[in-house]
C-alpha cells in the first residue's frame, strides 16, 4: 500500500483502520478506476479484451519488468528492461506488430 499511496497515507489508514470510499481510494491512488456497480463488469471485460488484443509476449514481459523493477534499484530495473526489450525484439509477434502498424491493420499476435 505504501508504494501506491505513500508512506504517510498508508500508515494513517493502517494504524487508524479508517474506512475510505471508492472516490477517496481513487484520489489517493489506491485504485485506478471507479465505476458504478452496474458498469463494473462491462468495464472490467473491456479492459481485459484490450489487454488480450496486445502481444502476449510483450504483456508478459512488461508485467515481469514492473514486478521485478519494484524490488531493485533504478539502474538494475533499467538493465532488466533493456534485456527484456532485446529478447522481445526478435520475436514473431514483434515483427507482426511492426508489419501491421506499417500496413495500418490490426496485428494478429501468436504469442511467439
Amino acid at each position: 500500500m505504501a508504494r501506491l499511496v505513500g508512506r504517510g497515507k498508508a500508515k494513517q489508514l493502517i494504524f487508524t483502520g479508517e474506512m475510505i470510499d471508492a472516490n477517496e481510494a481513487h484520489r489517493i491512488g489506491l485504485v485506478d478506476e471507479v465505476y458504478p456497480a452496474e458498469e463494473l463488469m462491462n468495464k472490467a471485460m473491456e479492459m481485459a479484451k484490450n489487454i488480450l488484443s496486445k502481444a502476449p509476449v510483450a504483456v508478459s514481459a512488461a508485467k515481469e519488468c514492473i514486478n521485478r523493477g519494484l524490488d531493485v534499484d533504478l539502474a538494475a530495473g533499467c538493465d532488466f528492461e533493456k534485456a527484456s526489450f532485446g529478447n522481445i525484439y526478435g520475436t514473431t509477434d514483434s515483427a507482426e506488430g511492426m508489419k501491421a502498424f506499417l500496413e495500418k491493420r490490426k496485428a494478429e499476435f501468436r504469442g511467439k
